[in-house]
């Protein structure tokens, strides 16, 4: 048939059709961007830099084409290979695009956690001897989310960590050196942190004025978390939380900790940097499941990012449901 085309014979042939199966793909998908060169010039200068580089190729064609195959490869593989490549490229390219590979990603990691067998949820660890007065255990509580993330005991400040890496960290964090910077941390998280411009966007959202902090810094990730938290039934419209300084107070919990190991404070003051939290927590918050789902929200809020809120909520509910919870064994008003 006239307009069929034949198959290729000699190398050159061959490795043309090859390149011209790959550029036919590049071209479907690069065509489109400003400034990508034409495929037809970078063919031609590749052809022409490999004349340069070896200039026996005619002759090694030659030899090659009585032998009837290019090195050695049959040349149907090599043009079917170059299209399967540059399909699964193009496939690849679509999906980033899309955002659906790195969900699928997401998807595959969580199944092969499954059948590894290591996604069995939040555990609540315990000290064996636990050395803390009620009221330490108490205020220990306010602390307890970031205990369970970073898979410590909620009964006891004693860590394995060493102190040089708890300076490294809370240098690299937040630039706290010593106590005066420790006790400057303490007070923004406090006033400000990461939940002033998140309650200011909430209450906006609710129809009211805020008294502080920026709405409009926020509000993106405030209504992005809120919608993901009511349809995935962590809380209603009526239960949304009001603020997510919870976020902030489990942090200076943390926090005091933190800096009695790094040798910036004694553990009096450690203590007292609790109560703060603990204090503060009590004046917003009226149970530990109001505190969980502020600290959930502010976490996602954050970042923007609905998986750190996901996170975040299933320590929470581990804190809510577990019998050997300090949140299950202490109760909000103790």
């Amino acid at each position: 048939m006239a307009n069929e085309k034949m198959k290729p014979q000699s190398p050159e042939e061959i490795a043309r059709a090859a390149q011209e199966a790959a550029l036919e793909q590049m071209r479907a998908m690069m065509g489109s961007i400003p400034g990508m060169p034409d495929m037809g010039d970078m063919q031609a200068q590749i052809m022409a830099q490999m004349q340069a580089a070896v200039p026996d190729l005619a002759e090694i064609q030659a030899q090659q084409a009585a032998m009837g195959t290019l090195g050695g490869v049959d040349a149907a593989a090599v043009a079917e290979a170059a299209r399967q490549n540059m399909a699964q490229a193009a496939a690849t390219m679509q999906a980033m695009q899309g955002g659906s590979l790195e969900k699928e990603l997401r998807e595959a990691n969580a199944a092969a956690l499954a059948w590894l067998g290591e996604d069995d949820g939040w555990e609540i660890k315990h000290a064996a001897t636990c050395r803390l007065t009620a009221e330490q255990r108490r205020l220990l509580a306010f602390a307890a989310p970031l205990l369970v993330y970073n898979d410590e005991a909620v009964d006891t400040v004693e860590s394995e960590v060493l102190p040089e890496t708890y300076r490294a960290q809370l240098q690299s964090w937040w630039n706290i050196t010593d106590r005066d910077s420790t006790l400057g941390i303490v007070q923004w998280l406090l006033h400000e942190g990461h939940h002033a411009d998140a309650d200011a966007a909430l209450t906006l959202m609710r129809g009211g004025q805020p008294d502080a902090g920026d709405p409009e810094e926020k509000a993106e990730d405030v209504q992005l978390i809120a919608e993901f938290m009511i349809e995935n039934g962590y809380c209603t419209t009526e239960t949304l939380p009001r603020t997510v300084i919870a976020w902030d107070l489990v942090r200076i919990a943390n926090l005091g900790r933190w800096a009695l190991h790094a040798g910036y404070l004694s553990e009096e003051e450690m203590w007292q940097v609790m109560q703060v939290a603990a204090d503060t927590a009590r004046e917003h918050f009226v149970s530990w499941e109001e505190y969980g789902r502020s600290f959930a929200m502010g976490r996602g809020v954050w970042h923007g990012d609905e998986e750190d809120c996901q996170t975040a909520w299933e320590i929470v509910t581990t804190l809510l449901e577990e019998e050997t919870s300090p949140w299950q064994q202490i109760p909000w008003n103790a």
